[in-house]
This record gives structure tokens, C-alpha cells and sequence, in this order.
């Protein structure tokens, strides 16, 4: 039991949520779990809601909140499974023969008869992979490489080390004034180039729009494929990193903000991908334009415009969004 609790301890560290109410309750009963399990202890460590409440919420504990409304009977249980997909394949690559569950007593709630719940473990069964293999054509689940395995350009790695940087650190701080200066710097020497043709009184010659083309043309490459990255993390927490930012040795990856239990915010260099139940190639996270809305789609690699798939960020999951398929 205790390898099947570090396998789900592992999940929610590759993928924390601390601002999600079901993330916190179920790391609480995990931290708890593990402790007992280290020590010896095989009894299940319960807590009702008032006092989960307490530990995760003590500022609406003490605006009398009740327990019951705060934490409703199914949400732990959804939490769960929206990664089930992705924690039934961390056991397999771990030789696990069970899987995590969230289990609660009969108890309706009220006053003095709280529900209480615990972290307990079933046996793998031969249905869910048949569900997986039914689904096979319409979903995927993308893994996320560990932190370091991309390595950033050069130049970058003074702020992000081993491809992590913690966004409120003196290095955050540097970066972020990087940013800005990089910007400001780019924006004079845009505002120069336009000065010193406006100060011009004679007809311009093919040299001089030559030239100005060209800064036009630097100017929006450096603000697309330099700047204007960093400003979309903030937004869609997930973009593609340019490929002035990577190693020469990196072809793909992306640029991932994410907080920590502490709430702490953090950026890191990662590649999301994933196997194409199709043909077998390789899918990684491309740009959803033009055929496409969202910001980011997996593509194949093999048929980049026919076998694409949606991305979600906090399940490790897509389905099938390419074209209709034939029955």
C-alpha cells in the first residue's frame, strides 16, 4: 500500500493544484497515509470534515462555514478520477498491482455525525483497460517530462536552473527585469528607425526601405519569438517555447507556470507528449491555428493536420478533435 500511496504522492507533485479545495483535502489524507504506512501503522488514518476544514480552510472554519457544505460527497472522488488515467499509467510503469481510492464512511453528515474519509487502495481490474482500449482512438494522455530533461538556451540557464525558476526569487525578479529592459530597448530602437526617416526631406530610396523593412521585420521577430511568450504564460499557464529560447539540442518544448503546495509561483521548461493511437507517432504540443481554436493541440508528428488531439493541462488528457472520422 505504501508504494501505491508514493505513486499517487508522485502524481500530485508533477502536477500540484493547491488553489483546488479536493487538492488539498486529498494531500492532507496522503500525508497522512504515508507517515503511518512508514512507521509501521496499516490502520487507515480518517478525518471527518470539520476537521479537514480546519487544516485546509481555517479562515471559513472560523466563519462558522459548515462542513458539509464546504466539502461536498462526490468532489474528492472527481478530483481522483479526472487523473485516474494518468495515475493507473504512472502504476504500471511502477509494477503496481492496485491503485488509490477515496473512501468515506456511510454517514449522511449533520451534527455530530460527520462523514469521514480516508485514502484506501483497490485491485487493478481487467475493465480498466478495456475502457482505455474502447476509447483508444478518441483520447490520449500526455506525460510531462521531469524537471531538467529540457534544457533552455544558453543565456537563460543563469536564471532557470536545472530548467526551474521560482518566480518571486532574485532570479525571477532579474528575469523579469530582462524582460522589460529587452523590451524597452526594442521599442527606442524601433522609435529611432522611424525618427530618422521622418527627418529625412527627400524622396526615400530603394536602400532606405530596404532597411526599413528589415528593422520592421527584426522588430516583430524578436518581440514574437523573445517577448511576447512570456506575456501569454501569465494567461494560458502553458505556451510553446520559441527556438531562440531552447538548447540547439531541443526541438520541441514548452514553457509551463505552475504553483506549489506552498502557493509559491514557478516557470519551468518541460515537453508534453504522447503516443498516437493511429499510427504509433509521436504527438507533441503544436500551435491550434488555423485549423483550430485553442491555443495549443497535439499534433502528430506523422500527420500533423489529420491526427490531433486537444490539451488539458490539469488531467494530462485530449481527445480526438482532427477531422470527422469515418465509421
Amino acid at each position: 500500500m505504501l508504494e501505491v500511496m508514493r505513486c499517487l504522492d508522485e502524481e500530485l507533485r508533477q502536477s500540484p493544484a493547491p488553489d483546488v479545495k479536493a487538492y488539498k483535502v486529498i494531500r492532507v489524507l496522503l500525508d497522512a497515509s504515508i507517515n503511518a504506512l512508514e512507521k509501521g501503522n496499516h490502520d487507515p488514518q480518517t478525518f471527518d470534515r470539520a476537521t479537514l476544514l480546519e487544516i485546509c480552510d481555517p479562515k471559513v472554519k472560523a466563519a462558522g462555514r459548515d462542513p458539509a457544505r464546504w466539502l461536498s460527497t462526490s468532489t474528492l472522488e472527481t478530483f481522483l478520477d479526472a487523473r485516474m488515467n494518468s495515475i493507473r499509467r504512472r502504476a504500471e510503469q511502477m509494477g503496481l498491482k492496485h491503485l488509490p481510492v477515496i473512501a468515506s464512511s456511510e454517514a449522511k453528515g449533520g451534527a455530530g455525525n460527520q462523514r469521514i474519509y480516508w485514502l484506501a487502495t483497490r485491485p487493478v481490474e481487467a475493465s480498466d483497460g478495456g475502457s482505455l482500449v474502447g476509447q483508444a482512438h478518441r483520447q490520449i494522455i500526455y506525460t510531462r517530462t521531469e524537471n531538467g530533461e529540457v534544457k533552455p538556451a544558453l543565456f537563460l540557464r543563469l536564471f532557470f536552473r536545472k530548467g526551474v525558476l521560482e518566480n518571486r526569487s532574485w532570479r525571477g525578479v532579474l528575469m523579469l527585469s530582462a524582460v522589460l529592459l529587452g523590451m524597452g530597448f526594442l521599442l527606442l530602437w524601433v522609435l529611432a528607425s522611424i525618427w530618422s526617416l521622418s527627418a529625412l526631406d527627400q524622396a526615400l530610396t530603394l536602400r532606405q526601405l530596404t532597411s526599413s523593412a528589415l528593422v520592421a521585420f527584426m522588430a516583430w521577430f524578436m518581440w514574437r519569438h523573445v517577448h511576447q511568450p512570456w506575456f501569454q504564460l501569465v494567461d494560458n499557464r502553458v505556451v510553446k517555447a520559441p527556438a531562440p529560447l531552447l538548447s540547439l539540442k531541443e526541438d520541441s518544448a514548452e514553457l509551463e507556470m505552475y504553483r506549489d503546495d506552498a502557493k509559491r509561483p514557478w516557470t519551468r521548461f518541460v515537453r508534453f507528449s504522447s503516443d498516437c493511437p493511429f499510427c504509433g507517432g509521436r504527438i507533441l504540443l503544436a500551435d491550434g491555428k488555423p485549423d483550430h481554436q485553442m491555443p495549443l493541440v497535439g499534433r502528430c508528428g506523422e500527420s500533423p493536420h489529420a491526427h490531433v488531439f486537444s490539451f488539458d493541462r490539469a488531467r494530462l488528457s485530449g481527445v480526438y478533435i482532427g477531422p470527422r472520422l469515418q465509421a
